[in-house]
């Protein structure tokens, strides 16, 4: 019901009543000029309530944790059920500002929608019981604009220049890619965190670095330690005759200075101050930065246990961290087995027995991530394809995901080698080498997508 003199009437309602009350009395009653909002809140959508916040300072109305998508088609004719006040409410339709105030009724459903992730879209006038106090409220209804579980994939403006094998590592918080020869690098965080035009992202060639003679680069592992109350980083690699280089920038390489350097197949860099080595012989042990042995960390690495190719990541389990690692094996088995430690030296299998196919199969380059809560290992049958990602909760029980955590059509039609970086909330994923065309993308998951603040 549409009304002029909203105010003026309701003055002369309260008035008389205060007039008629004094009839019996010398008291002068006093109404109360709180014309605050005390609560607000909606019906359930999809089942749950959102709690929402009154900033009385700034007069707003607002939800913090934001509607799912697609709530537009419920808040669209909604309740308002419970909207506290000690007077009572009017409403304008900001964006029908001719139809002036009305009355609010919190017994009619109510369109939202013109509030969704604006401040503008909708007032409301609460007004004193003395009549004359009057202050207005905007309500903004916050909706996400994107599924949160949904993944999203750019494909980046301009690609690192790659001949012969390449591999991706994060180094540093720097993102870098090696080939026998060379490296590139661009600045994951500090030039690529918040991409609002090409201009700020960017390949550099690193001057003078250049690999071992002989360097295996899939061997390639960047370890974290402890320097005092410092954490620092170091990178290794493998050459084709068992020795194993490290390099404190990336550029210049050395002969890892350890008692025993010969003979190594691949390294594995799962945890800080812990550097998993794998001997031709199958001898598992780790080291320290400084290369010496940890006591009492002698095994032997198992039948189906992987040799080359290993991607790691962490986790943590019970308060304990642990790292998986994925790889190429030797043996001819048809699932990619994952393997997890919480120590470097002891592995153990999570390779899936039971009766239902609920395993990731042999992937020719798999990589596996820890990442929003999940494992996820990418890969192909093929090692210079990319077209299948698997998921578990557990490690054990693989599924390949149907809808939401997928890769883009166009990675999946690329035909050349790549390397997988994981640094979250972004998955960084490089193509090229061996005659190949380089190209760069990168994807990241809705919601673990920081907050932006202006």
């Amino acid at each position: 019901m549409r009304i002029k003199f909203l105010a003026i009437i309701a003055s002369f309602l309260f008035v008389s009543i205060a007039i008629s009350s004094c009839l019996d009395s010398d008291d002068t009653v006093e109404l109360s000029s709180d014309a605050t909002v005390h609560a607000f809140g909606i019906d359930t959508v999809y089942g749950k309530h959102y709690k929402f916040t009154i900033d009385q300072l700034r007069r707003k109305i607002y939800n913090q944790d934001s509607l799912p998508i697609g709530a537009d088609t419920i808040i669209d004719r909604i309740l308002i059920d419970t909207f506290t006040v000690s007077g009572w409410i009017t409403s304008r339709d900001e964006m029908n500002s001719i139809s002036g105030d009305t009355i609010f009724n919190r017994a009619d459903s109510v369109n939202l929608t013109k509030a969704i992730n604006t401040e503008n879209g909708m007032k409301f006038k609460i007004h004193a019981p003395d009549g004359f106090t009057v202050n207005e409220y905007s309500l903004e209804i916050r909706v996400h604009k994107q599924d949160p579980d949904s993944l999203v994939w750019d494909k980046m403006g301009s690609a690192p220049t790659l001949s012969g094998e390449q591999k991706a590592i994060l180094f540093n918080n720097e993102l870098w890619v090696f080939t026998q020869s060379a490296a590139q690098k661009t600045q994951t965080r500090a030039g690529a965190y918040w991409l609002d035009t090409e201009e700020t992202y960017g390949w550099n060639a690193v001057s003078g670095a250049k690999l071992p003679d002989n360097a295996k680069l899939e061997s390639l592992v960047c370890l974290k330690y402890k320097d005092g109350e410092n954490e620092k980083q170091r990178l290794y690699i493998v050459t084709e005759d068992g020795t194993a280089h490290s390099s404190d920038d990336g550029i210049n390489w050395t002969p890892a200075n350890w008692e025993e350097n010969n003979n190594i197949r691949t390294l594995i860099a799962g945890f800080t101050d812990v550097l998993t080595v794998i001997t031709s012989n199958g001898e598992v042990y780790t080291v320290d930065n400084q290369g010496n042995k940890i006591e009492g960390n002698m095994g032997k690495a198992e039948a189906d246990f992987p040799t080359s190719h290993i991607y790691s990541t962490n986790f943590d389990s019970n308060n304990q961290s642990q790292a998986m690692v994925v790889g190429r094996t030797v043996n001819d088995v048809q699932q990619t087995i994952p393997w997890v430690s919480s120590n470097g030296k002891d592995w153990y299998s999570l390779a899936n027995t039971s009766s239902y196919d609920v395993y990731c199969p042999k992937f020719a380059n798999p990589a596996v991530m820890y990442y929003g809560e999940n494992f996820y290992i990418f890969g192909s049958k093929d090692e210079n394809k990319l077209d299948a990602i698997y998921s578990s909760v557990d490690g054990i029980s693989w599924r390949e995901p149907q809808r939401k955590f997928l890769l883009h059509k166009d990675m999946t039609d690329i035909t050349a080698p790549y390397s997988i970086v994981a640094d979250s909330p972004y998955i960084w994923v490089i193509f090229g080498g061996n005659g190949t065309d380089a190209a760069v993308w990168r994807g990241h998951l809705n919601k673990l997508m920081p907050v932006r603040v202006q």
